[in-house]
C-alpha cells in the first residue's frame, strides 16, 4: 500500500494493488475526506505491462500534487512567522523515534505522547542528526535571540526538527504541533503534518491566568486540568488565589486552625457565601462547605506545573481580605476604644506584632512549597476604618507621622523586606502603591484601561490584569441567557482587541510591563464546569495578547482560527461558552429620519436568522440576515444563530422602542461617575437599553446624588407617560430610586407637576446578589408639552455609597 496524504484535499488517499498475478487485476483507489468518500474500482481482463502500471501511479501522484493547495496553518496563539511548503506531508506512524540529548527535553516528549497516543522510542544522542529519528529535539544557543521560550519548528517529508535555546521552547513547539494535527483521530492510524517552517517567540515573559479557590474550592484534579489548559495556550504563570476573606485553602502546619476552622464555612440558605460569612466549627448543626489543599497536594501541583513549564504564584492576602483569619484568631484584630477586639473585620491590626508573626510563619511554609520568584501578598481594598478607630494603631501612626495610607505601606514594606531577605520578590495588587511603597515591589494592576498609563508612570515593574478587559468573571455577552456573572462586560472581541501598552507611553515605562494576565474570581462559579464556561474561549484571545507581537493581531484571521479551536475544545470535553455565537441585536437611532437601524452580528462565524414581527425564528421560517435594516416604528426583534446546520443557544430577543423623546436634547443636572458615564446625557434618549447587565457601559451611574434631567422634545408633542429604565443590584450598591417625579413645561421655564411614582418596598440588609431591571412608569392625562423634567431620589443608607443606574427616559 502506498499512502499519499494531502491535508488540504484528502485526509487519506490509498492505492491498494493486488499482489497475486492474475489475468484479471483489480486496482482499488480510495479517497477519504471529511466531505466525501469516493471509490473507484478498475476491472480489466488484460495483462498490464509494468510500465503501464507505473505510469498510472505517477499520474495519480502528480494529480494529487497538482491539486494541492497551500495548507491553511491555524495556530493559536499566532506564531511569529510561518513558511508553508508544498511538499508531501510528514507521516507519523504508530512507532515514533525521537532523538534527544538531555533530560530537560522529556516534558516535550511526554506532551507529544499525550497528544498523538503513539509509542515513542527515545534515541539518546548529542552528535549530529540521526536520519532514523522521526523527530529531532535540539537545544541551540544560537537561537538565544528568540529567548528560551522561542523555537524553530521545521517539518519536511522525512523528518521533524525542533530547535530552541531552552527546553520551554521545545515544549511550546509540541503545543503548536497539536494544532497541526486533526481535531480527533483513531489512535491506531497514521497522522500527517503539513511541511512548513515556523519561527516563534512570545511578546511577554509573564503570560498568566489566575484562579480564585477561596470563594469556591476546586479539587486538585481540576487544578491540574486548569494547568493543562494554560499550557495548551502557551501561558506560563498560574496565579493561585489560595486565601481570601471567606476561605483559607492552604495547609499551614504551624497554625492548623487556619484549615481545621478557616477552610470551612456555614451554608446559609438564601445567602451568597460572602453574605453573613461565618466559619463552621465542629459540633455546628449547619451544613458546611469548603476544603483545602494539603502540603503534599500542593507539592504535587507545583511539580505537575513545572513539567508544563508553568510557574505557580501563590497569593496570601494581607493586610486586608482576611475575615476568616480573625474568626480563627480574634486577638489579631484591632481594638475599639474600650479595649475589645473588633468583630467582623477583615484587616490585620497594623500595630500588633503577633499578626506580623503569624504571617511570617505562614510565608515560611509557603516558601518551602513554592519555588516561584514572586510571592503575591494581595494588598487590595484595605478598609482602613478600624485603623483610625484603634488606639494602638493611632499611637503608631502618631509616633511615625503616618496617615492611614502610609500605615498600609508600613505593613506591606515589612513583608517586602522580609521576602527580599529570603531571595524572593513581593508582588501585590496596585493598591499597595498607596502611601510610600518600596521601590523594589512589583505591582499587579487590575483597574480600567484608562488608568494603565497613570499607574505605569509610577515606575514599578507591573503585570497588567486590566479589569475592564481581563476579568473573566465578567459577562461574555449582553444576552439575558448568560449565567449570572460579576457586573462587567468582557466579550471575546473586546478581550482580543486589548492592547496592553498605551500608544503614548514612554518606552522607559513600557519596559516596566512584565506581561499580562486574566483573572477568574469565583463568586458565581460554584464548580469547575462554570469555571470552564467563563474561561473558554476567552483564554484563546488572552494567549494572542500575551504571545503575539504588537500590531500583528488580525481579528478576521483569529475568527477563522476559532472555528477549528472550538472543535478542539469540544473534542477535549471542555464546557466552553457559546456566547460568541449568540446573535447580538443592536439598534442605532437615526435622528433626522426618526428611523432605527438594526444590526445583528455574532462574534464568531455563524449564520443568523431573524424575525421582526415577534414570531419565533426557525430555519424554515425566518429571514436570513445579510445587511442592516431600518425600522419605522417600535418592534420586537428575535434572532437565532446557526452553525453547520445546528441552532446554537437560545433565541435572542430585543425590543426596539422608538419613543417620542428618541434623539431629543438632554440637559443633565447631576454628574455621573467617570466609570459609569456611557454616552453622557444622550444615553437617556439613544434607545439603546442596558438590560440586566449593569457593567456593560450603557448606564449612567449617579453616586450619592438625586437624578435630574431635562428633555427638550424640540417641538410640542402630546404625551401620556414618562418611564424611567433602571437596574438594581444592591450587593453592588445599585438601588432603585425611592421615588421619581415628572414635570412638564411649554417654555422650559415654568414647570407643572404631571405625576409621580414611589417605590413599593423598603431596603434592608443583607444586600442581594441578584440583578433586576424595571421600567418605572408615571402615567397621566394627555399633555401637550415640549420640555420634560424628571427627578428621581436615591435611597439614603448609612455607611455606604448608593448608586442610581438609569439608561433611558421613555416618553409616550
Amino acid at each position: 500500500m502506498i499512502d499519499i496524504i494531502n491535508k488540504s484535499i484528502f485526509s487519506a488517499t490509498s492505492i491498494e494493488i493486488s499482489e497475486q498475478y492474475s489475468p484479471i487485476r483489480a486496482y482499488r483507489l480510495s479517497f477519504a475526506s471529511s466531505n466525501f468518500t469516493k471509490q473507484l474500482q478498475i476491472h480489466t481482463n488484460m495483462r498490464f505491462k509494468p510500465w503501464y502500471l507505473l505510469s498510472i501511479v505517477i499520474l495519480l501522484l502528480y494529480g494529487c500534487n497538482s491539486k494541492q493547495e497551500t495548507t491553511n496553518i491555524q495556530i493559536i496563539p499566532e506564531p511569529l512567522s510561518v513558511e508553508e511548503h508544498n511538499d508531501r506531508p510528514f507521516v507519523i506512524n504508530n512507532r515514533f523515534i525521537v532523538q534527544l540529548s538531555d533530560s530537560v527535553m522529556l516534558p516535550a516528549v511526554s506532551l507529544l505522547k499525550d497528544i498523538t497516543h503513539k509509542d515513542i522510542e527515545l534515541l539518546w544522542s548529542s552528535e549530529g542528526i540521526n536520519k532514523k529519528a522521526d523527530l529531532v529535539l535540539q537545544i541551540n544557543p544560537e537561537l538565544d535571540s528568540l529567548g528560551h521560550e522561542g523555537y524553530v519548528l521545521d517539518i519536511n517529508t522525512k523528518q521533524i526538527m525542533i530547535q530552541s535555546a531552552g527546553a520551554e521552547g521545545l515544549f511550546y513547539a509540541i503545543e503548536s504541533i497539536r494544532q497541526l494535527l486533526p481535531v480527533s483521530f483513531d489512535t491506531n492510524t497514521s497522522l500527517s503534518l503539513p511541511t512548513c517552517r515556523i519561527t516563534d517567540k512570545p511578546r511577554f515573559a509573564w503570560r498568566g491566568m489566575h484562579l480564585d479557590v477561596s470563594r469556591h474550592f476546586m479539587p486538585t484534579s481540576f487544578i491540574k486540568k486548569y494547568i493543562d489548559y494554560l499550557a495548551m495556550h502557551k501561558l506560563n504563570v498560574f496565579h493561585w488565589h489560595l486565601v481570601d476573606g471567606i476561605g483559607w485553602r492552604i495547609e499551614i502546619e504551624s497554625h492548623p486552625e487556619l484549615t481545621s476552622i478557616g477552610a470551612w464555612r456555614k451554608v446559609k440558605p438564601g445567602l451568597k457565601p460572602w453574605q453573613e460569612f461565618e466559619v463552621w466549627r465542629e459540633g455546628d448543626s449547619e451544613e458546611k462547605y469548603g476544603g483545602y489543599y494539603t502540603q503534599d497536594e500542593i507539592r504535587e501541583v507545583v511539580a505537575y506545573a513545572a513539567q508544563k513549564h508553568i510557574t505557580v504564584i501563590p497569593e496570601i492576602e494581607l493586610p486586608g481580605h482576611s475575615e476568616v483569619v480573625f474568626q480563627c484568631y480574634p486577638h489579631l484584630a484591632c481594638k475599639d476604644a474600650t479595649g475589645q477586639h473588633i468583630k467582623n473585620t477583615g484587616v490585620y491590626c497594623a500595630s500588633n506584632p503577633k499578626g506580623y508573626q503569624l504571617l511570617e510563619d505562614v510565608l515560611e511554609e509557603v516558601l518551602e512549597l513554592f519555588p516561584s520568584e514572586y510571592i503575591h501578598i494581595g494588598g487590595d481594598e484595605v478598609n482602613k476604618k478600624h485603623w483610625k478607630e484603634c488606639p494602638d494603631c493611632q499611637k503608631m501612626m502618631n509616633k511615625n507621622g503616618y496617615d492611614a495610607h502610609e500605615l498600609q505601606s508600613h505593613f506591606v514594606n515589612h513583608f517586602d523586606t522580609w521576602l527580599k531577605n529570603k531571595n524572593r520578590k513581593l508582588i501585590g495588587w496596585h493598591e499597595i502603591l498607596e502611601g510610600q511603597l518600596s521601590p523594589s515591589a512589583t505591582v499587579m494592576f487590575w483597574a480600567s484601561e484608562k488608568q494603565v498609563k497613570e499607574y505605569l508612570e509610577k515606575g514599578h515593574p507591573t503585570v497588567l490584569t486590566t479589569g475592564s478587559h481581563l476579568y473573566f468573571d465578567h459577562y461574555q455577552s449582553m444576552s439575558k441567557h448568560e449565567p449570572q456573572a460579576f457586573g462587567g462586560n468582557a466579550p471575546l472581541k473586546k478581550v482580543y482587541d486589548y492592547e496592553p501598552i498605551p500608544s503614548d507611553l514612554e518606552p522607559k515605562y513600557a519596559n516596566l510591563v512584565l506581561g499580562v494576565q486574566a483573572n477568574i474570581w469565583t463568586e458565581y462559579m460554584p464548580d469547575e464546569q462554570q469555571v470552564e464556561y467563563m474561561l473558554f474561549p476567552r483564554i484563546a484571545a488572552l494567549s494572542e495578547i500575551a504571545w503575539q507581537q504588537k500590531d500583528k493581531k488580525d481579528w478576521a484571521h483569529f475568527r477563522q482560527k476559532m472555528d477549528l479551536m472550538l472543535e478542539r475544545y469540544k473534542s477535549l470535553g471542555v464546557n466552553y461558552a457559546h456566547s460568541a455565537l449568540r446573535p447580538e441585536i443592536k439598534f442605532e437611532l437615526l435622528p433626522q429620519s426618526q428611523q432605527m437601524k438594526v444590526t445583528i452580528d455574532t462574534e464568531l462565524n455563524a449564520d443568523v436568522y431573524y424575525t421582526a414581527d415577534g414570531s419565533e425564528p426557525t430555519l424554515n421560517r425566518a429571514n436570513a440576515y445579510r445587511d442592516p435594516f431600518l425600522l419605522e416604528s417600535s418592534a420586537t426583534i428575535k434572532a437565532i444563530a446557526v452553525k453547520d446546520g445546528e441552532v446554537y443557544g437560545e433565541t435572542e430577543v430585543k425590543d426596539a422602542i422608538l419613543h417620542k423623546a428618541a434623539g431629543a436634547e438632554v440637559t443633565l443636572n447631576c454628574q455621573p461617575t467617570d466609570k459609569y458615564s456611557a454616552n453622557g446625557p444622550y444615553t437617556l434618549v439613544d434607545t439603546e437599553f442596558g438590560g440586566d447587565k449593569w457593567g456593560n457601559g450603557k448606564w449612567l451611574g449617579i453616586l450619592n446624588h438625586d437624578f435630574e434631567a431635562i428633555i427638550n422634545l424640540k417641538a410640542p408633542k402630546d404625551i401620556r407617560s414618562v418611564q424611567l429604565s433602571c437596574v438594581e443590584a444592591t450587593g453592588a450598591g445599585i438601588f432603585y430610586p425611592v421615588s421619581f417625579e415628572v414635570f412638564t413645561s411649554v417654555d422650559g421655564t415654568e414647570y407643572t407637576k404631571a405625576g409621580s411614582w414611589k417605590l413599593d418596598k423598603t431596603y434592608q440588609r443583607p444586600w442581594s446578589a441578584d440583578v433586576t431591571h424595571r421600567i418605572l412608569p408615571v402615567k397621566f392625562e394627555k399633555i401637550n408639552t415640549q420640555f420634560i423634567k424628571v427627578r428621581a431620589k436615591y435611597p439614603r443608607i448609612n455607611d455606604m455609597g448608593v448608586f442610581l443606574f438609569i439608561d433611558e427616559v421613555i416618553v409616550e
